[in-house]
């Protein structure tokens, strides 16, 4: 089962459908006339904050999806891929603060390929996470759906109400 987990989307699919749906979120917010509501899921600025959100949302429909096709008869597929989501969040502010202090500015072609490294991170860690540990209690899924939920909200509110921090500069 290297690239599917059985009946589920394989591992491309995923890829894919996780980066169209990025790259779509990062123009929306643009093509919607700046509607706040289209906001709230999508990048409305550059920040780095607001490209985590690239990755969040459309993780979380591809995870619905995948809950829809396999996780709901499989007790741990809510902690994987929430532990999947952390990953691919942390991949992106810890590498590009990184690669941006030891070069001094930012490249577009690496902030690309930040994105397209965190979608691959998330969904191979949930697909690992979920084949070592198919099964979970219910306290570890209340956990899981706790700790989306509270991202889904900090996103979004995070969005209209931006915390003083390097992390919510629009770098444009």
């Amino acid at each position: 089962m290297p690239n599917k987990i059985r009946n589920g989307l394989s591992f491309p699919t995923g890829f894919i459908l996780v980066s169209a749906l990025g790259c779509l979120f990062h123009f929306l917010y643009q093509l919607s006339g700046n509607n706040p509501v289209v906001g709230a899921f999508t990048s409305v600025n550059e920040s780095t904050w607001e490209h985590m959100k690239l990755l969040f949302f459309p993780m979380l429909i591809y995870v619905f999806v995948q809950w829809l096709l396999i996780g709901r008869k499989k007790s741990g597929f809510l902690p994987a891929a929430a532990k999947g989501i952390l990953t691919g969040l942390f991949f992106i502010p810890v590498s590009f603060y990184s690669y941006t202090g030891m070069t001094g500015r930012n490249f577009f072609i690496a902030d690309i390929l930040i994105f397209f490294i965190s979608v691959w991170l998330s969904i191979r860690i949930s697909e690992k996470q979920l084949r070592k540990n198919p099964e979970a209690g219910p306290a570890l899924n209340i956990s899981a759906v706790i700790i989306l939920l509270c991202l889904a909200a900090m996103f979004i509110g995070f969005t209209f109400f931006p915390p003083d921090s390097p992390m919510f500069l629009n770098v444009k």
